[in-house]
């Protein structure tokens, strides 16, 4: 399984994993620290859905819907942008 730190960016396809619809990826910040229920054998990802406003809580997103998670880059020292 991935690392989902706070601040990577996920895509992930809404909806249970085993769903055989046709769905559009959505984007979005893992917002905070993912949660293991043990019941479920589950992971819940928080997620920040872009669009969203920033004041709205995250989605809770199952860890095993996330398609691609990549770490924000982070500028090298004495570069501008």
């Amino acid at each position: 399984m991935p690392e989902f730190d706070v601040g990577c960016q996920v895509i992930y396809l809404p909806g249970e994993p085993d769903d055989t619809t046709r769905r559009l990826c959505r984007r979005g910040v893992v917002a905070g620290t993912p949660v293991f229920d043990p019941g479920t054998d589950t992971t819940w990802v928080p997620v920040q859905v872009d669009g969203k406003p920033g004041d709205q809580d995250p989605d809770w997103v199952r860890a095993d819907t996330v398609v691609d998670v990549r770490t924000p880059q982070r500028a090298e020292p004495g570069a501008h942008g």
